[in-house]
């Protein structure tokens, strides 16, 4: 256990020395902040085991709601990459936002509806592989609505995302696992939950050190951005199927505001 949480926590170390040192924390500061707090936390759950006085079931509820505050982060850094990704096309970003939400609250109501868990510890449990199930099943319709419609992403973005996705996958897999054997009667310790979600985290930590091996390029920044003379030059098709897709968005939401 001490191994592989040393281990996650020299690659995150890694990830936010990489951006700061290639400046990439200006571009995408939540991810940053993200970073920041799952250090913050490891301190955190790592000072409350040198604490004696400090009983099991007050170290486990501190403990989880450290993990709500790192999962919120998780959301808003996701959410950031998604926006920047998306930036030139206001309207698309527009409609991906409005999946991300449906998606969210339809995921949401599932699994309330289907928590029929009992106890402190089950009930956690049940919670955590809710939220990576919405997580990850709105992240993949954004994803799936990028790539439907071409839209072009940074390589650097790409590999965050797909880290966030694997990451919230492989939980979503471990905590149903866990279920599945609370319901078989068998005792399943915390612990044992850790060292696997840590294991998973690893991987996603490596991903996000190679994107961000290198700064971002200005053209990451300016991506798409092209006059209508550009876009028919450029890729015609999918170009000129985006512009007026993203037009015809923008239209919907302006017309939506108005209503409103």
């Amino acid at each position: 256990m001490q191994g592989i949480w040393a281990c996650t926590a020299l690659g995150q170390f890694v990830v936010l020395l990489l951006l700061i040192s290639k400046k990439s924390f200006r571009r995408i500061p939540f991810f940053a902040a993200y970073i920041s707090l799952n250090l913050c936390q490891g301190v955190f759950l790592l000072a409350m085991m040198f604490i004696p006085s400090m009983n099991s079931g007050t170290s486990n509820a501190l403990a989880w709601v450290s993990e709500c505050v790192t999962l919120l982060a998780q959301a808003l850094a996701a959410t950031e990459i998604l926006r920047l990704t998306l930036r030139p096309y206001a309207g698309i970003w527009g409609l991906a936002w409005r999946v991300l939400s449906t998606t969210s609250a339809v995921v949401v109501i599932a699994v309330v509806l289907t928590g029929h868990t009992h106890g402190a510890l089950q009930t956690w449990f049940e919670i955590n592989r809710g939220y990576h199930l919405t997580f990850a099943t709105a992240l993949i319709a954004c994803l799936l609505l990028v790539r439907y419609y071409s839209v072009p992403v940074p390589s650097a973005y790409k590999l965050i995302l797909g880290g966030f996705c694997i990451n919230s996958c492989m939980e979503v897999l471990i905590n149903t696992i866990i279920q599945i054997l609370f319901h078989k009667g068998f005792q399943v310790h915390q612990s044992s939950w850790q060292f696997l979600t840590m294991l998973s985290f690893a991987g996603s930590v490596a991903i996000w050190a190679v994107a961000l091996r290198s700064p971002f390029s200005a053209d990451d920044r300016e991506i798409a951005r092209f006059t209508d003379s550009d876009y028919r030059r450029i890729s015609p098709e999918i170009n000129e199927q985006l512009r007026v897709l993203n037009e015809r968005l923008l239209q919907l939401w302006k017309m939506e505001a108005r209503s409103h």
